[in-house]
């Protein structure tokens, strides 16, 4: 199952990733439901898809705060996840950081989207990528541009709470943690402390790349993910 994170969609920001797996994999959308969210409100979620799907044990690559829902998931839920690949896949914020996604939430809920699109665009992914891909840096912005106002002030405020580390140990599923080595939100320390605390956990870093590596450097995250995921089938 493929986990998108704050501000992404699906088929958007998992779209090379859904070519890769066209011939073995579906794909779908739902709709945007009224806060408060929690982690674990987001992690049930999950839980009822994979229920209702019938998936039974399942694989997981999950990118921002869709890899904080896996994490919380595959904590509550270990017999049911076969493996995981968290992708800039954050288990809590300092307190600066917890302050800029609640100010954040009030912006867009009084401004709407475009007031924060291109700001959060531009630090999610390197300078080089917008520098050498400017047509899909304008997509990427236009993506966050088109969320759901609330739905995604509602989401900020649930990663104002997120706190995860001391749940990693429960976790049973081998995880591999990938991240940008311009990643803002999981930098390559903390994704490898977070590795750390997982049983049986690993990380692995993209040079040059920032926090929105689907997006910006989809075939090394294809290198890293697809031999992961396959060998824990």
């Amino acid at each position: 199952m493929l986990v998108h994170g704050l501000g992404g969609t699906g088929t958007r920001l998992w779209r090379s990733q859904i070519a890769d797996l066209a011939a073995e994999a579906r794909s779908g959308r739902s709709e945007v439901t009224p806060g408060p969210y929690t982690i674990d409100l987001l992690a049930d979620d999950l839980r009822s898809l994979v229920d209702a799907l019938e998936l039974g044990r399942v694989a997981l690559l999950a990118h921002s705060l869709g890899g904080s829902i896996a994490l919380a998931y595959a904590s509550r839920s270990p017999a049911s996840v076969r493996a995981l690949v968290g992708v800039g896949a954050p288990v809590g914020f300092p307190d600066q950081a917890r302050a800029g996604l609640a100010a954040r939430a009030e912006i867009v809920e009084a401004d709407g989207m475009a007031a924060v699109a291109e700001t959060v665009a531009t630090n999610g992914v390197s300078p080089t990528f917008r520098e050498h891909s400017p047509e899909q840096f304008q997509e990427l912005i236009a993506m966050l541009a088109a969320n759901d106002p609330a739905g995604y002030a509602a989401q900020c405020r649930a990663l104002v709470d997120l706190d995860l580390a001391g749940r990693l140990g429960e976790i049973e599923a081998p995880v591999l943690f990938i991240a940008g080595d311009r990643d803002g939100v999981s930098p390559p320390a903390v994704t490898e402390a977070n590795a750390a605390l997982v049983p049986d956990g690993r990380g692995v870093l993209v040079e040059d790349c920032g926090h929105i590596l689907p997006w910006e450097k989809p075939d090394a995250l294809a290198r890293a993910a697809w031999p992961f995921l396959r060998e824990h089938r």
